[in-house]
């Protein structure tokens, strides 16, 4: 039995990019839900942080990037999209980075835990992805594989 030459073995490496990828949209998913249900419930502290608009749109970033990871990851790994793997971990390590660097130009300096740990898991998200790119294209350089 021969594998295609898109498919992927799928191992502990593409495990820890699957977990630490659906852990961060789950926080994002997570904060998109929690600031919605300010945003209606909590009148009072929604314009203390800005206005309904302001954080309303927040919310739907926060769903935006959640759903982005999750996209992306099952593209990542999808049969269907393989000729496109390369361009697709390249677009979540941005999606990844952009994450990081907006969390600390908006935060201002109100850390928390869960900011905190899910920027670390984003680091290391990206730092497995390019492990496995760098895999994938000794992989493809050997002849016969």
């Amino acid at each position: 039995m021969t594998v295609p030459r898109n498919a992927i073995r799928f191992g502990a490496l593409q495990a820890a990019i699957c977990v630490l990828a659906a852990a961060t949209a789950a926080v994002h998913i997570y904060l998109g839900v929690i600031t919605h249900v300010m945003v209606t419930t909590q009148p009072e502290a929604t314009a203390a942080a800005g206005g309904a608009a302001a954080l309303g749109f927040f919310a739907a970033l926060f769903y935006l990037d959640g759903l982005g990871y999750i996209v992306l990851t099952a593209a990542l790994y999808h049969p269907a999209f393989a000729r496109f793997r390369r361009l697709t971990r390249w677009a979540l390590i941005a999606l990844t980075a952009a994450t990081i660097i907006a969390y600390f130009a908006l935060i201002q300096g109100q850390y928390d835990a869960i900011g905190i740990a899910d920027k670390i898991a984003e680091v290391v998200l990206i730092v497995l992805l390019i492990m496995e790119g760098r895999r994938d294209r000794q992989t493809s350089q050997v002849p016969g594989a």
